[in-house]
């Protein structure tokens, strides 16, 4: 496959991997009759730029009762009384350029707030991947997603867990072996990336879920953390690797 790291690409590396595959939402690419499929199947997606990073573009999508419609992109809601209206509304919105549906997941919250989870995997110096970080990403009360460039903001995942998990450390340490797995898959995939920064929705089931990998990801909400250590071995190993 190689090539391009898209969210149809990921999803397809991922989907391969028996061990993974339990962790990926649904994903294809957007046409009508694909978004309609796929809202009959899961009642809410995500439409985003099959290419686009930081939470740009991204529309929440949903079918409601008795043949209506409605979408949330930013701030702005739109409800429709039929699909065909809401495909148009959509369509005039992404015709510049390529889209992924994504099966939606409902995301855990913390103080009436989304968040999820940024997992950062690294090739450390001696070219094997490593875990070298989680941490939390509480969205902006009004938005669909929890990007820190969006309005979000980084915090401890022992701060979003606390109320929803009994034995943190060792969920963080599955969070990280899911993590390096993932890395490891994609690696074959994509053979140039050094580091990932995944990022992993939890549902109410505590599942975790591998929403996108960011292949040259943002690191400054691990700044943010109590422990530097985390942040400065990060630092090291892109400094070891080559980015700037």
């Amino acid at each position: 496959m190689g090539g391009l790291i898209t969210k149809n690409n990921v999803s397809k590396s991922l989907q391969t991997n028996e061990l993974l595959s339990g962790n990926v939402p649904e994903t294809k690419i957007y046409s009508e009759s694909m978004l309609k499929t796929m809202l009959n199947k899961y009642s809410m997606v995500y439409v985003k730029p099959n290419r686009g990073t930081g939470g740009k573009g991204i529309f929440r999508v949903e079918k409601l009762g008795a043949g209506s419609y409605k979408y949330q992109i930013n701030t702005m809601t739109k409800t429709f009384e039929s699909f065909d209206s809401m495909a148009k509304s959509i369509n005039i919105k992404t015709k510049s350029e390529k889209y992924a549906i994504q099966h939606g997941i409902h995301l855990m919250k913390h103080k009436n707030r989304l968040f999820d989870l940024r997992i950062m995997v690294q090739k450390n110096p001696n070219g094997k991947w490593e875990t070298t970080g989680v941490i939390g990403r509480l969205g902006h009360p009004k938005k669909i997603v929890t990007n820190v460039c969006k309005g979000g903001s980084s915090k401890p995942i022992e701060v979003l867990l606390k109320d929803h998990v009994t034995n943190i450390p060792e969920y963080k340490k599955w969070l990280e072996n899911l993590g390096y797995r993932a890395a490891k898959q994609l690696n074959k995939t994509f053979p140039r990336i050094k580091e990932l920064g995944l990022d992993v929705g939890i549902d109410c089931k505590l599942h975790p879920w591998i929403l996108e990998a960011n292949p040259q990801p943002a690191i400054y909400g691990f700044k943010t953390l109590k422990d530097k250590s985390i942040y400065q071995k990060i630092c090291r190993y892109q400094k070891a690797y080559g980015r700037q």
